[in-house]
């Protein structure tokens, strides 16, 4: 994944935000080709991604079979 709106280096010196903010990133701008997105991170950060209330509802769904209300 290539951004060039953010300083990825000063992201890395923190693992675990520098995975949230790829995780945000591949799930509002897409996937590379061939690049997946592991289910036990997602699940584990799922709570703390700052993504738009469809794509939320949407992996709800898919994760843990949760319908929207």
């Amino acid at each position: 994944m290539r951004n060039w709106s953010t300083d990825t280096r000063n992201l890395q010196t923190d693992p675990e935000r520098h995975t949230i903010w790829q995780l945000e990133q591949q799930l509002n701008y897409g996937l590379n080709e061939g690049e997946k997105i592991e289910r036990v991170l997602l699940e584990k950060y799922f709570p703390l991604l700052n993504i738009d209330q469809d794509t939320r509802n949407f992996l709800e769904y898919i994760l843990y079979g949760k319908k929207p209300a």
